[in-house]
């Protein structure tokens, strides 16, 4: 029994608790697509970042929306009257950006323009 509880024992221990509690992040929000790069794997998403893709003040958000993936458009253009649509990963419409804002978490930047004019903080 003393030789178990030795610094090796302990490490082994430690090791073999680590690897065990670890999982492959299915359950999160980010999976629940079944894709591993909306961008690229979504055709809705792609063909909307597609039509977008030489707008500087452009992007695409996905966020977790009660456990689900979501997904909106938004432009930075302080002379834009702006409102986006938040849609689900079939890109299906679930309402209005404003509607949903008090719910949304995890918000994650997708896609933005290589010279974009919107700076978030990171």
């Amino acid at each position: 029994m003393k030789k178990f509880f030795s610094p090796l024992g302990m490490a082994i221990v430690v090791v073999f608790l680590t690897l065990v509690s670890c999982d492959d992040d299915d359950n999160s929000f980010e999976n629940k697509c079944n894709v591993s790069d909306p961008v690229e794997e979504l055709a809705w998403l792609k063909a909307e970042i597609d039509d977008m893709s030489q707008d500087e003040y452009a992007y695409y958000v996905m966020a977790n929306y009660k456990g689900e993936a979501v997904f909106y458009n938004g432009n930075c253009n302080p002379a834009a009257n702006y409102v986006s649509t938040v849609k689900n990963c079939s890109g299906d419409e679930l309402g209005n950006r404003t509607n949903f804002e008090d719910e949304l978490t995890d918000i994650t930047i997708l896609w933005q323009h290589e010279e974009s004019e919107c700076h978030f903080d990171e």
